[in-house]
């Protein structure tokens, strides 16, 4: 009995020595650094057709096993725009044990601009023809380009077929999270369907205050039904402040020799 227990107490010291050597060289061999993120500048100015590469501009990391892991860093994500033109990036990287380093910094996409709405043609409608506001307002940004499929029109004075001066609200919101809304007048009138054709060259420009607007320069043509040039008599009304943020219009007019009238709007937009 003496001897099986001391076989048993020589077996646990010997276990014991055996494991307590396995966790010592484990412990030495583990690493429990963190990878380090060093960013030179808390504010990044990228073009607006930036690439990842420029993102991980000024972007460096180390690890104290692994060494330099720059090369090892990405961009984890972007965030939505914080105000035009801003957000924030996150970067990571991970070492050869797994530990992940994060961090973020801003970036300021130069000469951003928020969404804008163009018109293929103006609001100005006969009480006779059909209406397709849809098909006439269009969207353009600046990063992704054609985004009019995430246009929505609303009205909450609009009654089709009756005459009048009705607010059309047309809204976009770009992939970053950008949302640009114009409220644009909608005019229906009494008007011949055989009266005169006013083409201009755009029906919705954008000015900041102070800039002013030649309104002759956007007659493209007028002419009646026979095809006459009547370009030469189309009268101009408007009243705009240019000095004041708003929306406004220009009205052109010509009339035929049977006394129709034809019409059609510039929307003009000022502001910031």
């Amino acid at each position: 009995m003496r001897i099986l227990r001391a076989v048993i107490s020589l077996l646990f010291v010997v276990t014991t020595a055996l494991y307590a050597y396995f966790l010592v060289t484990e412990k030495i061999k583990s690493d429990e650094t963190i990878p380090q993120i060093k960013i030179e500048s808390e504010l990044l100015e990228v073009a607006i057709d930036s690439t990842t590469e420029d993102l991980l501009k000024g972007v460096t990391a180390y690890d104290e096993k692994d060494g330099d892991l720059t090369n090892q860093v990405i961009v984890e994500s972007v965030s939505n725009f914080s105000e035009p033109g801003i957000c924030r990036v996150t970067y990571a990287v991970c070492d050869s044990n797994s530990h992940v380093a994060t961090a973020t910094r801003k970036i300021k996409y130069k000469g951003y601009e928020s969404p804008k709405f163009k018109l293929s043609e103006d609001l100005c409608y006969s009480i006779y023809e059909k209406l397709d506001v849809a098909e006439a307002i269009s969207a353009i940004d600046c990063i992704e380009g054609d985004i009019s499929d995430n246009i929505v029109i609303s009205s909450e004075d609009y009654t089709s077929s009756i005459e009048g001066v009705f607010n059309i609200q047309a809204t976009v919101t770009n992939q970053k999270g950008d949302t640009s809304v114009i409220t644009v007048p909608l005019i229906v009138e009494d008007r011949n369907l055989s009266a005169p054709e006013i083409e201009l060259k755009d029906y919705l420009v954008y000015l900041k205050p102070g800039q002013k607007l030649n309104y002759k320069s956007y007659l493209v043509g007028a002419e009646d039904k026979h095809g006459e040039d009547l370009k030469g008599e189309v009268t101009i009304e408007t009243n705009i402040d240019f000095n004041k943020s708003g929306t406004y219009t220009v009205h052109y007019y010509a009339t035929d020799k049977n006394d129709y009238v034809g019409h059609s709007v510039l929307t003009v937009i000022i502001g910031e």
